[in-house]
């Protein structure tokens, strides 16, 4: 056990350097934890032998606390969520300064971030001070979003190994040169003795004796000497560690690794990348890694955008649907970063791919996606006969709750399209207004909350309030979803 804590330890230490701030990810799900599972309070935390470190915080402004009244202390020895409804009746508490004064702490639920190797760093966890508990789709979201966490966790770790080595790298190229400089001297020494016994001959000042050919045999051993030398010390001494580094790499099979020109042509990549991807690398180094990308992404321009995002800001992280060999896609987390030479001119880039597919599916359901049952659940308290929908733009998809079916008038298995629901609105006002209400939320973000007419499909005007959000990724919208009520009754 205590070796298992040392080795827990390491990684913590090593996570600890992690800037959590450089990109909004980590934020962004602790406040939909937070959200979701209407809770005040959500973090991640790392825990050291010392303290437990909030690193990202919703609810709080506190860096960190005590290992000793800590909750997460409990809730890394747990494999699945951990749920305390009450802390003033759990003999763990019973002491606790957290509990039993301010902040007088009660509810606590964490999941442990676990990474692949099976360390438990710290958790995913919500605070409240009055005595609560989950639902059943409130346990399985903050497990989600734990495993996200941990997913980002490791790669933003895996992009600081690869800048490393690059370094290292950088830094080796100079002293080579530096070396070559000094073994291009030590070459020339025994060559110049060489050449200098063979034009004695060829000009006809020595003739070929044995002694002569002592003196040829000691020059011709004392070169291949110092070659054999400068071999063994040049791949012994100084790319020992650049091939280990590179053979981890190459068998990396769960995320994969490219290295890109400055362009963006693949020049090598590992087995991960041939797992995830479907092609082999003799079928994919030397094209563009465009590849990957769909139409409307190329269209969009969108793999050029990340490269030069990636070269003013070091480094764009993006998640979308990429494209593998077959033709299938899978949801994938991007991060490009750019390697320099020495004089800060980026001279290409790093790709790093991680297969988030099922997790993607697990957390965004076909008929009912976190974002739509969360806008969902802030008006089922307040009405009935409500539904939701969804468009996503990805997938040119629109897709209608049963509820939203019935509001129409339309059968289970109907098959809604944009076109299609637009024209149901009332012509006139009510299709004008949710016309360009579509059209601000896919191009500036801007929500929508209208009561408006629509004409079901037996040919009845009914009254509806539509709601409508959007949601971004890398500057395009990729989703709009919302609400849709029956308000005839009202009206």
């Amino acid at each position: 056990m205590k070796n298992r804590e040392n080795n827990r330890l390491l990684e913590v230490k090593k996570y600890l350097q992690l800037d959590f701030n450089a990109s909004d990810d980590f934020k962004n799900i602790v406040e939909l934890a937070a959200k979701l599972c209407d809770k005040p309070v959500a973090l991640i935390t790392l825990l050291d032998d010392k303290y437990n470190w909030l690193k990202v915080k919703y609810g709080t402004d506190i860096e960190a606390m005590p290992r000793e009244t800590s909750f997460c202390q409990f809730g890394i020895q747990q494999d699945e969520i951990m749920i305390v409804e009450d802390a003033t009746k759990d003999i763990r508490f019973d002491q606790n300064e957290l509990v039993h004064s301010n902040p007088n702490l009660r509810f606590y639920a964490g999941v442990p971030l676990t990474l692949k190797n099976g360390e438990k760093l710290g958790t995913l966890c919500l605070f409240d001070q009055n005595p609560n508990s989950l639902t059943e789709i409130q346990k399985k979201t903050l497990t989600l979003f734990a495993k996200q966490a941990t997913v980002l966790m490791e790669l933003a770790m895996s992009q600081i190994q690869l800048q490393r080595q690059v370094e290292e790298t950088e830094a080796k190229n100079v002293s080579l040169i530096k070396i070559a400089q000094l073994q291009s001297h030590q070459i020339r020494q025994p060559l110049t003795t060489l050449m200098g016994l063979i034009n004695s001959i060829k000009e006809g000042y020595q003739k070929v004796d044995a002694e002569w050919l002592t003196m040829f045999e000691t020059a011709t051993g004392n070169f291949d000497n110092t070659i054999r030398n400068i071999v063994a010390e040049s791949t012994t001494n100084i790319d020992l560690r650049s091939l280990r580094f590179n053979k981890i790499v190459e068998e990396i099979d769960d995320y994969a690794v490219l290295i890109l020109d400055e362009k963006g042509t693949i020049e090598n990549w590992n087995k991960g990348a041939e797992n995830i991807k479907g092609y082999t690398a003799e079928e994919i180094i030397g094209k563009n890694f465009s590849v990957f990308y769909t139409e409307e992404d190329i269209l969009n321009s969108l793999p050029q955008r990340l490269l030069s995002r990636a070269e003013i800001e070091g480094v764009a992280k993006e998640e979308g649907w990429r494209l593998r060999k077959d033709g299938s896609t899978f949801w994938g987390s991007i991060s490009i970063t750019a390697i320099h030479d020495e004089n800060r001119k980026v001279i290409g880039f790093t790709k790093v791919t991680k297969d988030l597919t099922s997790l993607k599916k697990a957390e965004n359901e076909k008929l009912l996606s976190t974002d739509m049952y969360n806008l969902m659940a802030e008006y089922t308290s307040r009405a009935i006969r409500i539904g939701g929908w969804e468009f996503d733009l990805l997938k040119n998809e629109v897709v209608w709750t049963a509820m939203t079916k019935e509001i129409h008038g339309v059968p289970i298995d109907y098959v809604p399209h944009l076109k299609t629901a637009l024209n149901f609105y009332k012509k006139g006002e009510s299709r004008i207004k949710i016309t360009n209400a579509v059209k601000h939320a896919i191009h500036a973000g801007t929500p929508w909350d209208l009561e408006l007419q629509i004409s079901t499909k037996h040919g009845e005007d009914i009254w509806v309030r539509t709601t409508g959000k959007s949601d971004f990724k890398a500057g395009l919208c990729t989703k709009v979803y919302g609400t849709f009520h029956d308000i005839s009754a009202s009206k």
